[in-house]
């Protein structure tokens, strides 16, 4: 069936509810569930707190439509001089009422863990690559719908858009899982890997993914 992308702009409370229950979904309701207590109940809010600080203005979401299925994907995207939480007004568009509902060990660690991050890509990529790049924060598709260009088409059309402004994309992912080889098939280079640390101790890797789509 035909993939037809849009940016959204100014969606309602229950569009916004839809595409958080399409991405909580996509990754079968288990979307950091370490950190979230286990809790199944906190995976919608937590992916419309990944929606929402990128409707502030500071960020895009682009969903993938398909005839009878309605929106089967939703990628959120911040561009060059924002990134995810770096502001005020991004945590209060529901990221602090998540964080809210954790226990203090959950609470704890996500601003460690998002510092860590932020640390290790900067370390791969370079100080300010990133800030300077369009970057993939979250992108989901329905399982049902999946290896049918929903995917491919929310990524090539904001490769689009960082073409025409000579920017590259950047994008990381967990290593060993299917986004590995979906990105280098897609065109993206990994540029390097390092560990973080979850909340039981353990460390977990991730790759840092670039397409210079600035050299296209």
């Amino acid at each position: 069936m035909p993939v037809t992308v849009r940016k959204v702009s100014s969606p309602s409370e229950e569009e916004i509810q839809n595409y958080s229950q399409v991405l909580a979904g996509a990754f079968n309701y288990k979307y950091f569930a370490g950190a979230l207590m286990n809790d199944v109940s906190l995976q919608i809010p937590m992916h419309r707190a990944h929606l929402a600080p990128a409707l502030t203005g500071e960020g895009e979401v682009w969903i993938a439509e398909m005839p009878v299925e309605g929106v089967v994907g939703v990628a959120i995207w911040f561009g060059p001089g924002f990134k995810f939480l770096s502001s005020k007004e991004q945590r209060q568009a529901g990221w602090d009422d998540v964080m809210a509902k954790l226990d203090d060990r959950c609470r704890t660690w996500w601003p460690k863990f998002l510092s860590e991050y932020d640390a290790l890509v900067e370390s791969v990529l370079g100080e300010g690559v990133k800030l300077g790049a369009w970057h993939l924060q979250l992108i989901g598709i329905k399982p049902s719908c999946q290896r049918q260009g929903a995917g491919r088409a929310l990524l090539e059309a904001v490769e689009a858009v960082a073409r025409e402004e000579k920017v590259p994309i950047c994008l990381e992912t967990t290593a060993g899982g299917t986004g590995e080889k979906i990105y280098e098939a897609f065109g993206y280079t990994m540029q390097g890997a390092g560990p973080v640390i979850w909340t039981n101790g353990k460390q977990a890797q991730f790759k840092v993914f670039i397409k210079h789509t600035e050299k296209e």
